[in-house]
């Protein structure tokens, strides 16, 4: 039986109003993430092939068209719901000819259309104003990310599970570190419990000890841990292309009264910044909490943000950041990111994911508890 837009694991029913509610005649999904949720399938050339472009395009009042190259057709028939489906031959005919045919059949060659300008490459760009002249091309970069923001049953019960088996296959991982492990080796043994615990891949795995915990993202090397060392993950899984991205702060050996004092400081803020997302809310009013806070505790606090929501990308809108006015809203997801870095020094790092519901937030990824630091 064909699948039908209420089976697609995004919120396409908002998708769709908000296209009928703009001021196009059309939107057109060109990125790997939008043109996954649009059409509900994952065409992994798109990101591996760049110009094998896969474009989504979707006219007020009409069914979308997905234009696709002719090698992915038979996958994409058998596994989205969009039925009109062009397909154009591999270095004979070009993607974007092909759009600009589809954009004239509906009759929008002199119409208002908006897209991803964010990611339309410059050549492609010139390529379709050369064939349409009369097209206008206007941004809507913020109407795919509004609908993102509002994450369907499906997609948080993807994104907590993903959180959760992550959370899992990092609590084993810690719990297996020895004295003289490597940081390439614990990477390995994390990935492959990831995997384990039924991730579709692996999205990253940052994992350091000792004195390259102070760095936030450092390639794992083959520095050896000793005993005292903090060690400090920032890992993520694909799960069905849904990021889960959770990080959490162990020790080989007992604590200090210096690593529970920081930690005891880490955590009050922690939690009074994810008391923040609440409905009506903003990202700058948890942001400015998390400022004055880090001042308080005497913790530097030199970040862009302090969490984001996550979906198809690793950073989603709305952000908890300085420049983010979006109230929180029922049916939005967040992290809140808490970390003390000093770069070849030490670090420490807490990330979680709430749901944001009507009577405050609900933490979502408790697999894992780091209440305190792990003592392996």
């Amino acid at each position: 039986m064909p699948k039908t837009m209420q089976d697609a694991i995004g919120n396409l029913p908002l998708l769709e109003r908000l296209i009928a509610e703009s001021p196009y005649d059309a939107v057109v999904a060109l990125s790997p993430e939008n043109v996954r949720y649009t059409a509900d399938v994952h065409i992994s050339t798109q990101q591996s092939i760049r110009d094998r472009l896969a474009i989504v395009v979707w006219a007020k009042g009409r069914a979308p068209v997905f234009v696709l190259c002719l090698v992915e057709e038979g996958y994409v028939r058998a596994n989205s719901w969009v039925q009109d489906i062009r397909s154009y031959k591999e270095f004979v005919v070009s993607p974007v000819d092909l759009l600009a045919d589809v954009l004239t059949e509906l009759g929008l060659a002199n119409g208002r259309v908006g897209t991803e300008l964010d990611y339309l490459a410059g050549s492609y760009l010139r390529k379709l104003q050369g064939r349409l002249p009369g097209l206008t091309l206007e941004p809507c970069d913020e109407l795919f990310a509004r609908a993102r923001m509002f994450k369907t049953r499906r997609e948080m019960d993807t994104l907590f599970g993903g959180y959760n088996q992550t959370g899992k296959a990092l609590m084993a991982t810690y719990m297996t570190i020895a004295e003289g492990e490597t940081e390439r080796s614990m990477m390995e043994r994390l990935s492959s419990a990831i995997l384990r615990q039924g991730a579709d891949a692996v999205a990253f795995a940052h994992i350091n000890a000792g004195p390259n915990t102070g760095f936030p993202h450092m390639t794992p090397s083959l520095y050896q841990v000793k005993p005292g060392d903090l060690v400090k993950a920032d890992v993520g899984g694909f799960y069905h292309e849904y990021f889960s991205n959770i990080g959490r702060t162990a020790k080989l050996g007992k604590l200090t009264d210096e690593d529970k004092d920081i930690w005891n400081r880490l955590r009050e803020i922690h939690h009074a910044v994810a008391d923040m997302l609440r409905p009506g809310n903003t990202g700058r009013q948890a942001f400015a909490l998390a400022t004055k806070l880090h001042e308080k505790h005497r913790i530097p606090f030199p970040y862009a943000h302090n969490g984001h929501s996550i979906g198809l990308n690793v950073h989603e809108k709305p952000i908890l950041g300085p420049h983010d006015d979006t109230p929180y809203e029922v049916g939005m997801v967040s992290t809140c990111e808490t970390r003390y870095r000093v770069p070849d020094k030490f670090g420490y790092h807490i990330e979680d994911i709430y749901e944001i519901t009507a009577g405050g937030p609900i933490l979502r990824s408790t697999a894992f508890d780091n209440e305190e630091i792990l003592v392996i």
